[in-house]
């Protein structure tokens, strides 16, 4: 058996090979990425590292070749861009003969949902039924390392855990759990034709994450949700807050996902983790725990 893992080089690429060699000899892992010098490290343990780029279809197909499975991780860019990268890894995977896909979508699908990520998640979810191929969905909840190593720390230092998307319950996940769920789908012929919740195991608010982190931390943090309660100068701190992790987004896109959270498109809790990968998904307060215990022997 041969895994594809394209995008290998990113975070939660290298956390899913990491997760794979727990479960295959290395030199069963097809990697694929725009830097193969950054996996040159699973290149000494026998992985086959090959350069694809998905803005470059034409270099997929080749990249593909041979392999039995592939993980499609969605990426990062919005609309258009992103649709089309997709649509060249299907159809890639189909000219190179890749008999199942295992595709990162995203939790609260439906067509209502003003996320701005979810059209996109749509669109792919659309193109891989239609490809003929064997798919498993992972629809991954919102990430829990945002909170613990974005949002937790400004936090933290200033006393005010700004949550526009108010009291709205969210199934936060570790992207580590993201990563088992997805090597444990990558090699086994059970999860073929499945879609999986993947979250973590309880419904949290941002309310509750500020309370975990104060409880751990010991420093008071107060919830301030800027609709409910203008404060002076929250404008300008909740952009500071969002600039920790807000990658290639706008304020506009992080706060349609605020709004979804407030209508409870992401209030989606279940045990799918566990049901793959046979341990439990990790708790909010143990990744919390784990950050302050990492910054007290730093």
């Amino acid at each position: 058996m041969a895994v594809i893992v394209s995008g290998a080089s990113g975070e939660l690429g290298a956390m899913t090979v990491a997760a794979l060699a727990e479960r295959v000899d290395p030199r069963e892992l097809i990697l694929v990425t725009r830097e193969p010098e950054r996996l040159a490290h699973w290149r000494d343990r026998g992985a086959d590292i090959r350069h694809g780029d998905l803005d470059a279809p034409e270099t997929l197909a080749r990249a593909y070749a041979g392999g039995d499975r592939l993980l499609l991780i969605s990426t990062a860019a919005v609309g258009p861009m992103r649709q089309r990268q997709h649509r060249a890894v299907i159809d890639a995977a189909a000219a190179a003969g890749v008999p199942h896909i295992v595709y990162t979508s995203s939790a609260g699908i439906h067509p209502r949902n003003p996320c701005f990520v979810i059209p996109d998640h749509i669109a792919t979810e659309r193109m891989l039924a239609d490809s003929g191929l064997a798919v498993t969905i992972l629809r991954v909840n919102s990430y829990a390392d945002i909170l613990v190593h974005a949002i937790a720390p400004q936090a933290i230092a200033t006393g005010r855990w700004i949550a526009a998307a108010g009291e709205g319950a969210v199934g936060f996940v570790a992207k580590r759990d993201v990563a088992r769920a997805a090597a444990a789908a990558l090699t086994d012929d059970s999860h073929a034709g499945a879609i999986y919740e993947i979250t973590g195991p309880e419904l949290l608010t941002n309310r509750d994450a500020a309370r975990i982190a104060a409880e751990i931390s010991g420093c008071p943090i107060a919830l301030i949700i800027p609709e409910d309660a203008p404060v002076p100068g929250i404008a300008a701190a909740e952009q500071e807050q969002a600039s920790e992790w807000i990658g290639p987004f706008t304020m506009a896109d992080l706060q349609s996902f605020d709004r979804a959270v407030r209508a409870g498109y992401y209030a989606v809790c279940t045990h799918h983790v566990e049901m793959v990968t046979g341990a439990p998904a990790t708790s909010l307060r143990t990744l919390f725990e784990a950050a302050a215990d990492a910054r007290r022997a730093a």
